[in-house]
Parts: C-alpha cells; sequence; structure tokens
C-alpha cells in the first residue's frame, strides 16, 4: 500500500476503509464505533480513531481475518469537516 499521511493535530478522526467483498451485515457490531455498508465493489467501514495506533489495530484485524484492504482514507481535520482535504491511501497494483 501506499501512504499519504498529513498530521491534523490532536482528537480523534474520521475513517474509511474500503474492503474487497461484502462482509456479514453484523461483522462491525463486535468493532466499537465502527459502521459498514455495502457498496457494489465491496464494504466500506467507517469510524473514528483516537490515534494511528488504534487505525493500526484495525487494518490489522482486517487483514488477520483474510479480509482484503483496498483503501484507506483519514480525515487529518476532524475539528473542521467543511474542509474537505482527506489522506488517500491506496494499493499499488
Amino acid at each position: 500500500m501506499e501512504h499519504d499521511h498529513q498530521d491534523g493535530g490532536a482528537g480523534t478522526r474520521r475513517f474509511r476503509i474500503w474492503v474487497q467483498g461484502r462482509l456479514d451485515e453484523g461483522f462491525s457490531e463486535g468493532l466499537a464505533g465502527i459502521e459498514q455498508e455495502a457498496v457494489p465493489a465491496g464494504t466500506i467501514l467507517h469510524g473514528e480513531v483516537l490515534d494511528q495506533s488504534q487505525l493500526h489495530s484495525t487494518l490489522d484485524l482486517l487483514r488477520s481475518l483474510g479480509i482484503e484492504v483496498v483503501r484507506f482514507e483519514v480525515d487529518p481535520h476532524p475539528t473542521d469537516p467543511a474542509s474537505g482535504a482527506w489522506v488517500t491511501t491506496r494499493r499499488k497494483d
């Protein structure tokens, strides 16, 4: 995966994780604060994290379950949702 990173300061950050395939409807129930949305190409998981280690733990869990992470985005400006700025990470093919 290719990583682009910007430091947006303290506080929680919103994230979106695109995964390959459809996950069971209740999959995200065991993941505190994470919701899921089925899309034509797979599933999007979204929520908030306190720091990078929490985000990496979520990504590690998905990988350990054999779920392919296609892309993820973290909003570097959680206190300014109107900024529209996102950090985008995509798998290099």
